[in-house]
């Protein structure tokens, strides 16, 4: 209870700051939250967390301390994304005048240095909020910030390289579920290689899907996405495979037919949505969250088989 409260506090004081001195700049940072973003890399890390304890007996061992941190690693991701966002909104200022005309800074409602400092409250936030839950949720938040701070901002600024921006967009979604893995009682050695490449190959690939509605904005700024460089048919057809890859990867692992028998409408769902005009990534986003939430529910289902 003691570290449930603690948890609480401190995931209390930039709300109330902000609450009690800029109303608006917390009501624009919330709107601009992007909870779907923020849910993949929670739902990813409970992926982790579950593939280690894959059981119903396994579960029943974890104290009410180790669920209390689970709850609690919420909030410390969403304000280590929060800081991302701001940051990103701050390099890709241009590029959202055209793509993305609702952020914050392109309407100009906020001043854009007390913008940056609020983002600076919620990182240390999630800092100081992870590192009382303890080291593996603590390093697990440094090095999502740090690998999004070097794909997104100067002077690094990876995402201009296509390949390597998404190979670091997958490196972030393997940090996140081995830190699960290790939260759930895991070590990181014993990461099983199948997950580990599942993600950083067509996990990873797939999430160019979310360069496809700031075409135009990253052709004017120069960035050189899959869209840019191919078009957006092309990339989407390029998609296609990975998407493919990894349902099939998914399917040869459980080794059950009516896994297989779920898998197939689900993967033709999700082709479907990819090709759909106008193209809607939020649909992609619930479908891709989706995707982990069931695997969640088939590494429990089929431990206890």
């Amino acid at each position: 209870m003691k570290l449930l409260l603690i948890g609480c506090g401190i995931a209390c004081i930039p709300l109330l700051l902000l609450l009690f001195t800029d109303r608006k700049l917390l009501f624009e940072i919330v709107l601009d939250s992007r909870p779907g973003r923020i849910l993949h890399y929670y739902v990813v890390f409970l992926f982790g967390f579950f593939l280690y304890s894959n059981s119903l007996w396994q579960l029943e061992r974890l104290s009410s301390e180790t669920w209390i941190k689970i709850v609690l690693f919420l909030p410390a991701l969403a304000y280590a994304a929060i800081f991302a966002i701001v940051s990103n909104n701050k390099e890709d200022l241009e590029i959202d005048k055209i793509s993305n005309t609702n952020r914050p800074l392109v309407q100009e409602n906020v001043d854009p240095n007390w913008y940056l400092w609020a983002g600076v409250l919620f990182q240390v936030s999630s800092l100081l909020l992870s590192a009382l839950l303890g080291l593996e949720f603590l390093l697990t938040i440094i090095g999502l910030s740090l690998v999004y701070f070097i794909y997104s901002c100067k002077p690094f600024r990876l995402k201009r390289f296509v390949i390597l921006a998404k190979v670091l967009i997958g490196l972030n979604t393997l940090i996140a579920t081995v830190g699960g893995f290790v939260a759930s009682g895991g070590k990181i050695l014993d990461f099983p290689v199948f997950w580990a490449i599942f993600i950083l190959v067509p996990i990873s690939l797939m999430a160019n899907f979310v360069d496809l509605k700031d075409l135009h904005g990253d052709k004017a700024a120069g960035i050189k996405t899959l869209p840019v460089l191919w078009g957006e048919g092309p990339t989407k057809w390029f998609l296609s495979v990975f998407i493919l890859l990894a349902y099939s990867m998914v399917a040869t692992y459980f080794e059950q037919w009516w896994i297989t028998a779920l898998i197939v409408p689900t993967c033709i769902v999700h082709l479907l949505l990819l090709f759909k005009k106008p193209f809607q990534e939020k649909f992609l986003f619930v479908l891709h969250n989706g995707l982990f939430l069931a695997l969640i529910g088939l590494v429990i289902i089929t431990g206890n088989l």
